[in-house]
This record gives structure tokens, C-alpha cells and sequence, in this order.
């Protein structure tokens, strides 16, 4: 401990040396930076000093490692005034039982504001003071916490490099090396060091890195996490539940608890960073390294592995989205190039007959409203734009997603578990987390834990599954809500549809099915942001009930439960506009079906089936959903802050160059303890779209490129600039996601089968050309796929009031999609049965041959890497010579007999002698 203080003191004494080369602003008048008196650079370098300084007690030794700040309202009730006074007193004094060292800064006092930070603006006193606690924690606090958390520290430099196989390459890859476009040139982030790590163990301090070196031997990240650790520990009531700053702030005793930054981020990008926060703000909170490698390793050291986990898993992501972007829109510019050419679309646009013999007179779109109509007239954009996206290359596509989604998922498992060793945190979840504290204090049973032997809280498995099941419940009746009202999307959708084509204007009719689809979707993109901000909460309070053991398994169910509301309340209208909007869900001419007996029935597809209202479908949600993120994620930080300031500008008492760095973290926007699951659950949607139904749009993987090299960014920036520093939090991998991105990639298989096979024209294409025409060719594709009905069977609420067709005389017969046979009672045709048996061969074979070529890859790629098992081995090695090395100079174990190091004597049917290395 006395080299603690040493240590400590020799660090405060350099920073009054290097930073206060200003005398501290006294008098009053002198604060006029407003005023112009002080030029832009002696304001940055005031700004600067006192921001530094602002990251101590008043002694500029000890360094402040949490802050709480609470706020004394003039005229709130008495009682419970007195009642969070005591519960804040109470919680204070334990802390400092605990070892932990606390000091006082209020803002709205005037000599401490003069004392401390200079300049203080005695008139923006306010009727209600933000008054902070400064929380310091010694080295002896940290140690004993490291110990009781099991903490992994470094305790010998990583002495293994194996080379890749791309590194073998020799001059090839040193050229692409060194002219790598991605890479960062001359980063002002530190480049990562690597260390083989053991438990900690406060009586072996000496054998780990810095161990002689108390003021650097845990990060200022790690500080934090420890600190933390005892703050949610601490009690502050009599009850068991009383512990937890919170459960302070849930009750108002506090309002904020958070680590500092490491002081103000850079104004002028001409000036060289000076700290941690604006070498990231340089490298990686900016839009001018969009298209860079992310720091990983520093982002890791200032925020924590859990949120450098997440940069790294959409890093990783978007750089595998590459090579779908480019293959996708490849595919897309071949519909493109190739529409006008299609025979199906010059049989729409270009009928050969102009006396009306093969001209498709198509059956009304609508009851009553509607007239016949010429197939040309409103189905030639629709079916180029189809071919767009339907065509020849997309069986190509979808194979090629779905390989790509199981190679993703592969190659993301090793880098997971490469991430895992090098930040040290394998086997975290099992040996290092601890329970939570509002489990410890409302489970009261205790059970023998039989790997450990000791008594530890216990929940029957009666009580938990009880729990289980009303979660579950709860989660039904939301999903059930959400189906609720997607059906009121389909009935606005067929009451909307009738409205339009019943419109005298020729072009809102030719356009109908289009405006229709688009402007349901925009409902729906409405309704589902609505409805998951009202079951967050629900969620929030069933995971709450159902208890779980660990904060991870607290994310896992909470996540789980989230996001598969989620999925049903994102896709649930593009999985009805894929496979049940055709005449399955609508019928047919003379047996369609409506909606109450209304005088309007359910819209059905067009001419070219569902795929270009499912195409549709996709791109308002998925695009529209990430440009509502993207400008959620700016407006809201910069709106949240600006609120702040006007709510509280009390802190503004303080002038910008006098501001201390606590009362800047203050006003910057809090992080919740789903900030990141909100995080995660928009991209992984996105990956829903990008995997689930890429068939139908092949540019989602390019959208979702586009939007995640933005969104790399604009999370940093909200990072370092818009968000307090969260107190850094340990993860062994990306928890319940990793298992939502394996069942979304499995399904997608299934998915993608059913949309090819049944929305998309790819099996009756096949069928017509390899079996039903003579000239195996699609000339005649468009008659084929076309039914005929008699106008006579018309019942009178759907026949036309007016039967005029532009001049043509009207035919016996009109057309409409499907197979049936031409005369009444209409019923499927062979025909129907011949490609519905192709369409279920479809869907098994591509099932076969996907999952088939996805299981061989799976299987190729291990999902620990060779190098990584030798690393783990070597590392185990030094940790339990190092341990040894320890019982021997402690005396707690004699130093083995020659005889025993040298296996000299041995049972005979003991095996073979193991080696011990690498």
C-alpha cells in the first residue's frame, strides 16, 4: 500500500509539473472566454489543463474512477427528500467500508467552482443543484476485488507467432500489405500487445506484468469494471434488495452513475491527439475512415471487450458483404440489361396481333368499379421491372447466399474465439461471472454446487419454469397483437386498392397495384416501429419476473424474447405478400374473396405474380428501417443532448474553458443497459433481409454495405462524442446472437426455397420450356400461364357497370393468372398438379444440395483455429509453471524429488509418459 501511495503521489506531482502551467482563474472577472479576453488557443490549452485535471480528487493524485451525481430539487416533498438523503448516506458510508475513497464536488457552489475549476457564474445558480460524488479506488480496493471477480492478468509476453497461410506467400503478400487501401497509415491508436494471462492472485503480484507498477498495472477501462463491480454490491437498506447504485437511480437517490473519458475530444485536427479518446476520434470516430480498418484492440482498451466485441462482429460483417454486394448487383444488371429482350415481356409489351386475336383480355381488377382491360396497358413496366429481379441468375444468387451466410458463420465462430483469447476472456461466462446482485438478494434457497462444493443460491426448477412458461405466454399474446395488425394492414390494403382503381384518372389506375403495395408498406414500417418501443418495456418487466442467475443469461433472455417479437413484427408482412396474397388468399374470378360481404374484396397479385410487390415489400422496410436508425442515431443523441443542456443549465454555471470533465460527461447522452442490444438487433434484422429473402432482392447485401460502412461511423461518433463512457464490461462472445444468426441462416435456406419455388416464375418458366413447349423455348410462356373465365359467370356484385374496352369489342372470355380449367365449376388443371409437384421437387432438391455443400464447408472449417490450440496450450503451460514456481519460493510445496521430474518410477499399467510443451 505504501507503494501504492508512492507511486500515486509521483503521478500527481508530474501532472501539477506538465499541466498546470496556468495559474488557476481566481477572480471572477477574469472569466472571459465569452467576453473574447482569451485568445482560441490559450482557450484550448485552459480547456485542455482543466479538463486534465478535472480527472482527479483536489489533490491531483488520487484519479477519479466513477462518478455518481445526484440533484437537491428546492420544494420537493420533505419526507421523501430525507428518505433518498439516508438511503444516499447510508450507500456512501459502505462504500467507504468497502476501502473505496469519496469525495464531494457540488456544482452550484460558487468558492469550490472559483477553488477548484476557476471561473464560476454565481447568477446561473438554479433552484435545483446536480451535485457530484467523486469515487477513487485504491490499489489494495482493486486487488482484492481483481481476486473475488477472477480476473485474468498478464503474466508473460505472447512468445508464439505462427504465419498465416496468406502470409506464406511470401512477396505477394507483403506487396498487397504495404499498398492495402484499408489500412491505416501511421495510426496515433497504439498497436495491441499480446500477453499470456492466469487468474489473478494479489500474493503473486510481483510475477505479472507492471505488477511493481501499481499506477499502471490495471487499465483505466479495468479500474472502472472493478469499481463497478463494488458499486452494484454495496447496500444501502435493510432489505435484501437494497444494494445497487441501480436500483439508487430507479428510485431517484441518484440520478447518474459513470466513468469518465479521458478528457475533451479534439476541436482542431491539426493539433495532435493527446489521449486515448481523440486517438480513436482520429482513427475511428470520423467519416473520413469509412472505408478503413477499425482499431479494435484500442477500442477494446477504452470501452471494454463487450462493446469492442460488437465493432468487431459488424466489422467482420460488412467485409463480408463484399463479395455478396458485388455478385448481387452483377445479378441485378444482368435483369436489367436482359429485360427487353425476355420473350415473356415482349409478349406483354408487344403483342403481335393488332386486330385483337392474341391480344390477353384480362378480367377486372375490382368489383363493380373496374372494367376490362388489355394486359399491355398495365402489365408491360410491371413485367420488365419483375425481370429485374426475376430472372435466370437468381436460382444462381440465392445458392450462393446461402453458402455465403454458412461460410460467414464459420469463419465469424474462429474469429470469435481468436477475440476470446487474445482479450482473455475464454471461459469467462463459466469461471470468471459472478451472479447477479438482484438474484443473490431475492433467491434465498441455497443448494451444494457440486462442482465447487459450495452453497450457493439456488432457484427450484418448479419456480423457474413456472417463469418460463409465463414469459412465454406473454410473448405469444404480443406476437398475436402483431398478427392482429398486419390483418389490419391487409384489409387497408384491399379498401385502399378499390379506392384507386375505381379513379377516373387512366394513370392512378395503371399504377394502382404499385401506390397500393408501396403505401402499405409505409404503414406497416410505422406500425413496427410503434409496437417495439411498447414491448421493450413489456419485456423488460417479464425478464425482470423470470429472474436468470448471471447479467449474460439476463441479456440472452431478454434478447431472445425481443427478437423474435421482432421477427414476426418486421417480416411477418413480407412473408404474407410471398406466400399467401396469390389466389390462395384472394381466389379466383366467380369466387373471390372479401372481407366482411363488403362491396370490396382482397387485392391479389398481378399478371407476373407477387414478386414485384414482395420486391417492393423489402426495399421500403430494409431500407426504410435503416434510414429511420441512421437519422435516429444522430437526431436523437444531438436532441438528448441539447435537452440536457436547457434542463440543466445549472452546469452551465461553469465557463466552457473552466468546465470540469465530470460536468461535460454529464451532459452527454447516458447509455442504457440495451443501448447495445439495439445495436445488435438492427443489424442482425438486416442480415434477416440479406439472407431470408434475397431471392426477391439481390441488392439487399448492397443496401446493407452501404449502411453499415455509415453506421460504423456514426456509432463511434455517438461513442466518443454524443455518449457518456460506459463502464467497461467483460464478454466471451456475442451471446443468444450467434444462435438468432445460425437460425436465421437455416431458415433463410428454407425461405429462399419456398420464394423461388412458389413467388418467383423460375419452376413454371422450367416447366414450360423443358416440358410443355414443343420448341423448348418461352415463346407462348405468358398465353400458358394465363386461365380463361366467361364473362357470363359474372355474379352481379362483381360484374362491370361499365364493359367498354377502349374500342375492342368485349370477348366471351377473360383472362387471369393461374392454372384451371376453362370452363365452370374452374377447377385446378392438370397442368397445376404437373408444376406443383416440380414446385415441392424444387424446394427438396435445392434443401439437399444446399444444406449437402453447407455441411462440407462446415465441416472443412474448424472452428478453433490450429493456431490458436497451440497458443492455449503454451499459455497453460506458463501459468502452471509460474503457480508452481510460486508454491516453491512461498514454501507452500517442496520442490519435487529428481526421481519424480524425471518419471523414473512408474505402475506398469500407467500408459504412456505425456509430454509437456508445445
Amino acid at each position: 500500500m505504501a507503494d501504492d501511495n508512492l507511486a500515486t503521489q509521483e503521478v500527481g506531482r508530474t501532472l501539477n509539473k506538465e499541466e498546470n502551467k496556468e495559474p488557476v482563474v481566481q477572480n471572477p472577472t477574469m472569466a472571459d472566454d465569452r467576453s473574447g479576453l482569451l485568445t482560441s488557443m490559450e482557450m484550448a490549452e485552459k480547456k485542455k489543463s482543466n479538463s486534465i485535471k478535472s480527472l482527479y480528487f483536489e489533490d491531483g493524485i488520487r484519479q477519479i474512477d466513477h462518478m455518481l451525481a445526484y440533484e437537491i430539487v428546492a420544494g420537493d416533498d420533505e419526507k421523501e427528500a430525507a428518505k433518498k438523503e439516508e438511503y444516499r448516506q447510508t450507500y456512501i458510508k459502505n462504500l467507504q467500508s468497502k476501502g473505496l475513497e469519496i469525495e464531494h464536488a457540488e456544482i452550484s457552489s460558487g468558492d469550490q467552482g472559483k477553488e477548484a475549476y476557476g471561473t464560476f457564474d454565481e447568477s446561473k445558480k438554479q433552484e435545483s443543484d446536480v451535485r457530484f460524488i467523486k469515487v477513487h479506488a485504491p490499489f489494495e480496493v482493486l486487488c482484492d476485488t481483481a481476486e473475488d471477480m477472477k480476473m485474468k492478468m498478464p503474466i508473460a509476453e505472447n512468445d508464439i507467432y505462427i504465419k498465416e497461410w496468406y502470409e506464406k506467400l511470401g512477396g505477394v503478400y507483403d506487396f498487397f500489405k504495404k499498398f492495402d487501401p484499408f489500412e491505416i497509415r501511421d495510426p496515433a491508436t497504439k498497436p495491441e500487445q499480446k500477453y499470456f494471462v492466469t487468474h489473478f492472485d494479489k500474493d503473486r503480484l510481483q510475477e505479472y506484468i507492471n505488477g511493481d507498477k501499481p499506477d499502471q498495472f490495471f487499465s483505466v477501462a479495468e479500474r472502472g469494471r472493478l469499481v463497478f463491480y463494488i458499486l452494484e454490491k454495496t447496500k444501502f437498506g435493510p432489505k435484501e434488495l437494497d444494494l445497487g447504485v441501480f436500483n439508487l437511480q430507479h428510485k431517484g437517490v441518484f440520478i447518474d452513475a459513470y466513468p469518465l473519458h479521458d478528457g475533451q475530444v479534439r476541436e482542431d485536427s491539426s493539433l495532435p491527439p493527446v489521449n486515448d479518446r481523440q486517438r480513436l476520434q482520429a482513427d475511428w470516430a470520423t467519416m473520413k475512415r469509412f472505408f478503413k480498418y477499425q482499431p479494435i484492440p484500442a477500442i477494446k482498451d477504452y470501452f471494454g471487450e463487450k462493446i469492442a466485441l460488437y465493432f468487431a462482429w459488424l466489422g467482420f460483417y460488412t467485409m463480408f458483404l463484399v463479395p455478396a454486394a458485388i455478385v448481387g448487383f452483377l445479378c441485378f444488371l444482368y435483369g436489367v440489361t436482359s429485360a427487353w429482350d425476355y420473350v415473356p415481356v415482349k409478349e406483354i409489351c408487344n403483342p403481335s396481333d393488332k386486330n385483337g386475336t392474341h391480344l390477353f383480355y384480362m378480367c377486372p381488377l375490382c368489383d363493380k368499379l373496374c372494367s376490362y382491360y388489355l394486359l399491355q396497358t398495365q402489365g408491360c413496366m410491371y413485367s420488365k421491372i419483375t425481370h429485374f429481379f426475376d430472372n435466370e441468375a437468381t436460382l444462381f444468387f440465392a445458392v450462393f447466399m446461402s453458402l455465403w451466410a454458412t461460410i460467414f458463420l464459420e469463419f465469424w465462430k474462429r474469429k470469435q474465439v481468436t477475440l476470446a483469447y487474445d482479450w482473455h476472456t475464454m471461459d469467462f461466462e463459466e469461471e470468471e461471472e459472478r451472479p447477479r446482485p438482484e438474484y443473490l438478494a431475492s433467491v434465498t434457497r441455497l443448494k451444494e454446487n457440486p462442482v465447487t462444493l459450495k452453497m450457493e443460491p439456488y432457484m427450484p426448477t418448479g419456480q423457474r419454469m413456472t417463469r418460463l412458461f409465463g414469459a412465454f405466454g406473454v410473448v405469444v399474446f404480443f406476437i398475436i397483437l402483431v398478427l392482429a395488425a398486419i390483418t389490419g394492414v391487409i384489409v387497408f390494403r384491399a379498401a385502399f386498392y378499390a379506392f384507386l382503381i375505381g379513379q377516373r384518372n387512366q394513370l392512378i389506375r395503371q399504377r394502382s397495384k404499385i401506390v397500393n403495395s408501396a403505401c402499405a408498406a409505409c404503414i406497416n414500417l410505422v406500425a413496427i416501429n410503434l409496437l417495439k418501443f411498447i414491448y421493450q418495456r413489456i419485456a423488460v418487466k417479464i425478464t425482470d419476473w423470470e429472474n436468470p442467475r448471471t447479467k449474460t443469461d439476463y441479456e440472452d433472455s431478454f434478447t431472445v424474447k425481443m427478437f423474435w417479437f421482432q421477427f414476426v413484427n418486421t417480416y411477418s408482412s413480407i412473408f404474407y405478400v410471398a406466400f399467401f396474397k396469390g389466389e390462395y388468399f384472394t381466389g379466383t374470378p366467380g369466387q373471390y374473396k372479401r372481407f366482411t360481404n363488403k362491396n370490396f374484396r382482397f387485392d391479389g397479385c398481378s399478371v407476373q405474380g407477387c414478386f414485384l410487390e414482395l420486391t417492393v415489400q423489402l426495399i421500403i422496410i430494409m431500407v426504410g428501417q435503416q434510414i429511420i436508425g441512421n437519422i435516429m442515431e444522430i437526431v436523437i443523441p444531438y436532441l438528448k443532448n441539447k435537452f440536457r443542456d436547457w434542463k440543466n443549465r445549472k452546469t452551465q454555471a461553469y465557463s466552457a474553458a473552466d468546465e470540469p470533465q465530470w460536468v461535460t460527461d454529464f451532459e452527454c447522452e447516458m447509455q442504457t443497459k440495451f443501448s447495445l442490444f439495439w445495436q445488435y438487433l438492427e443489424i442482425v434484422l438486416q442480415y434477416g433481409f440479406v439472407t431470408m429473402f434475397v431471392a426477391a432482392f439481390p441488392l439487399a447485401p448492397f443496401f446493407a454495405l452501404a449502411n453499415n460502412l455509415v453506421e460504423i461511423r456514426l456509432d463511434g461518433v455517438n461513442f466518443i462524442h454524443n455518449f457518456r463512457r460506459p463502464a467497461a464490461e467483460r464478454a466471451e462472445d456475442i451471446g443468444a446472437w450467434y444462435g438468432i444468426l445460425a437460425t436465421l441462416t437455416t431458415f433463410s435456406t428454407i425461405v429462399n426455397a419456398f420464394v423461388l419455388a412458389f413467388t418467383s416464375e423460375l419452376i413454371p418458366r422450367l416447366a414450360y420450356k423443358y416440358y410443355f413447349s414443343e420448341t423448348n423455348d418461352l415463346h407462348g410462356f405468358t398465353n400458358f400461364t394465363l386461365s380463361y373465365f366467361k364473362v357470363s359467370d359474372f355474379k352481379n356484385a362483381s360484374r362491370p357497370d361499365n364493359a367498354t374496352l377502349n374500342g375492342y369489342p368485349i370477348q366471351d372470355y377473360c383472362r387471369y393468372p393461374g392454372f384451371h380449367e376453362d370452363t365452370s365449376p374452374y377447377r385446378r388443371s392438370k397442368d397445376y398438379w404437373i408444376i406443383l409437384a416440380a414446385r415441392l421437387s424444387f424446394i427438396i432438391a435445392f434443401q439437399a444440395f444446399v444444406l449437402a455443400v453447407t455441411f462440407v464447408v462446415a465441416y472443412l472449417i474448424p472452428d478453433v483455429p490450429k493456431t490458436l490450440e497451440l497458443k492455449v496450450k503454451r499459455e497453460n503451460f506458463i501459468a502452471s509453471e509460474a503457480e508452481k514456481n510460486h508454491k516453491e519460493k512461498s514454501g507452500k510445496r517442496k520442490p519435487r524429488p529428481d526421481v519424480e521430474k524425471t518419471h523414473t518410477h512408474r505402475e506398469p499399467d500407467d500408459g504412456p509418459v505425456d509430454s509437456v510443451g508445445v
